[in-house]
């Protein structure tokens, strides 16, 4: 496994990013749907595909700006019904959580990631505007589903 740097080069090589949604279902259902990792790919632009190794593993294949990537990522919290937190072990050096709240109609699903702004990610407003249509798409899914 490849050591990471340290934090000074970690703050100028990385950027932040926040989006957040509101999705008309409880926040049950939507934490349960957001667990389904390997749906990812059907909301997310660029999510190419994701393969569960384990309860706390996964591999992560995207593409950004015609380059595409694999990293293996971890789950390193999962509090039910509040909040998943990941990172990457290999590839594109990323991290991020995702929380959820509930709301007046519905559930607050916010989504944060700190990721490599020299790995194909270079355009913050770019990677800020591709996370609100992911979370767009994604309550829509939940909002056409039997379960919502």
């Amino acid at each position: 496994m490849s050591k990471r740097p340290s934090s000074a080069v970690w703050e100028t090589k990385h950027a932040t990013a926040t989006s957040t949604v509101r999705v008309g279902a409880t926040v049950d259902v939507v934490f349960a749907r957001w667990n389904r990792m390997e749906e990812f790919p059907s909301f997310m632009e660029g999510v190419l595909e994701i393969r569960r190794l384990n309860e706390k593993q996964f591999i992560l294949k995207s593409e950004s700006g015609g380059e595409f990537f694999e990293s293996l990522c971890e789950i390193v919290l999962m509090i039910p019904q509040k909040r998943l937190a990941w990172r990457t072990l290999s590839g594109p050096e990323s991290s991020g959580v995702v929380c959820f709240e509930r709301a007046k109609e519905g559930t607050e699903v916010t989504l944060k990631m700190r990721y490599d702004s020299e790995s194909g990610w270079n355009n913050q407003e770019q990677v800020k505007s591709r996370m609100q249509g992911n979370l767009e798409r994604f309550k829509a899914l939940v909002e056409a589903s039997k379960e919502a």
